[in-house]
């Protein structure tokens, strides 16, 4: 077959499925709220510690740890109702490490209601890692 005989049937065209451009739009903005909550909430959480603590240095925050007794669901409950600055600071951190977990939750979602099978097992694939990772070798680690 010659460039010209390639060129006047045109390119051979691959059934691929697409996406609808909302469901991008909504995968993104998963990413940009999430984001935005937690910088927002780990901003005020630092900028109240510092208004707080002024005398604080990088190493008395590091030795007392504010956020160490919120890092169970009833700690951080009773410490979100109290106020306390700690606990604002463990739920930004929460926030900021649950949202690539939505990310490829909502990924999923769309990837199996658009019919695409391999990206939705990529994406199954993934989120089993990342929950691995989170919830299994993390606690190892620390």
């Amino acid at each position: 077959m010659t460039a010209a005989e390639v060129s006047d049937s045109g390119p051979e065209r691959i059934d691929v499925h697409r996406l609808p451009p909302e469901a991008y739009v909504r995968m993104t903005l998963v990413l940009r709220i999430g984001l935005g909550v937690a910088l927002a909430l780990l901003t005020g959480g630092i900028i109240a510690y510092v208004a707080t603590n002024p005398g604080a240095t990088s190493s008395t925050v590091l030795s007392t740890n504010p956020i160490l007794a919120y890092l169970s669901f009833p700690g951080l409950a009773s410490g979100l109702a109290s106020g306390s600055i700690g606990a604002f600071l463990t739920l930004g951190l929460v926030v900021l490490i649950a949202t690539p977990v939505l990310r490829v939750v909502s990924g999923m979602y769309y990837f199996r209601k658009g019919g695409e099978r391999e990206m939705t097992a990529i994406s199954f694939t993934v989120l089993v890692l990342l929950l691995l990772g989170l919830l299994v070798i993390g606690p190892y680690i620390r």
